[in-house]
């Protein structure tokens, strides 16, 4: 099965970065079909779980030249990884198209599990969920950058009150703001701007 993420939500169709959940018994089928599948939908990563006949799989794939392969070590059996991902289904954050071949079956497989007779697409679907939500590998330079570019901002203004000398209907500050002067004479402004004014008469009010 192909699955995406977009916008924040993992639909479970093709997007712009998609995840391939791949495996079957005979590997070289699985190989060629993977290779198809990955570029047909533009799939970022062919997630596949690293036992058994995926772990042949996943050699076979790399020896072919796919660089997107991503083992899958499940933590837990089937039943208990689907459990884990209901909260994300149950709110609202999987979509799936509202028309498509495989829909039928697909529900029909979810549905019924783990009594169905198949239970393949209810697994690629709890791994493919599971993946989802671990961090990336490059994550962390991602954060990293943004916490530098945190850094580089400009600390946020620290305001002021002033209280205008008797006579002063509106001032220019030196951020180049022109403030009215109302009839209390209590303006309020950048500590930046206020003190220019302060060396200028005016008066600083207590906070």
């Amino acid at each position: 099965m192909v699955a995406g993420a977009l916008s924040g939500a993992p639909p479970l169709a093709s997007s712009s970065r998609a995840a391939l959940i791949a495996g079957g018994s005979n590997t070289r089928r699985s190989s060629a079909r993977c290779a198809e599948q990955q570029s047909l939908f533009r799939a970022t990563e062919v997630l596949i779980e690293d036992q058994a006949s995926g772990t042949q799989l996943i050699q076979e794939l790399i020896a072919d030249g796919c660089h997107g392969v991503t083992r899958y070590q499940p933590e837990c059996d089937k039943i208990m990884r689907l459990h884990a991902q209901t909260g994300m289904i149950e709110n609202g954050f999987v979509h799936i198209p509202e028309t498509a071949p495989w829909l039928a079956e697909y529900l029909h497989e979810m549905t019924v599990f783990p009594k169905g007779k198949h239970d393949d697409q209810v697994d690629s679907t709890a791994q493919f969920l599971d993946w989802f939500k671990r961090p990336m590998p490059s994550w962390g330079i991602f954060e990293l950058t943004r916490r530098m570019a945190e850094k580089l901002k400009p600390p946020e203004p620290v305001y002021v009150r002033l209280k205008a000398p008797p006579g002063i209907g509106a001032v220019q500050t030196f951020s180049g703001r022109r403030i009215t002067i109302a009839e209390d004479r209590i303006v309020e402004m950048s500590e930046e701007d206020a003190d220019c004014l302060i060396r200028a008469g005016w008066t600083k009010l207590a906070e």
